[in-house]
């Protein structure tokens, strides 16, 4: 996906591209970041980046769907989701509590 960071953001460039990121609907977490790419704008460098997102469970497991959720975001596009996967849920959220 690319990530648009504004050059005024705090920290270095991942730092920036993880808050955007974080900031997403249903994103838990910003478990792996590989920086790709980076183009200089007037306001802003956009930033191409290969991710791995810890998300709510709510959100749709179909990757077409996710990209499509994460492009209607502010300062991301061309998303492409390779894969998603299931885990089971953490006892540490309340989640195994509300199971038993």
């Amino acid at each position: 996906m690319t990530v648009a960071v504004s050059r005024a953001a705090p920290g270095d460039l991942a730092a920036g591209v993880e808050t955007k990121l974080r900031r997403l609907d249903g994103v838990r977490a910003v478990e792996s970041m590989e920086l790709r790419g980076l183009q200089p704008g007037l306001n802003d460098l956009t930033v191409e980046v290969e991710v791995t997102l810890a998300l709510d469970a709510d959100l749709p497991d179909e990757p077409s769907a996710l990209a499509a959720g994460f492009e209607d975001a502010f300062g991301v596009s061309a998303v492409t989701v390779e894969a998603t996967r299931g885990v089971p849920p953490d006892p540490g959220d309340g989640a195994a509590a509300d199971a038993v």
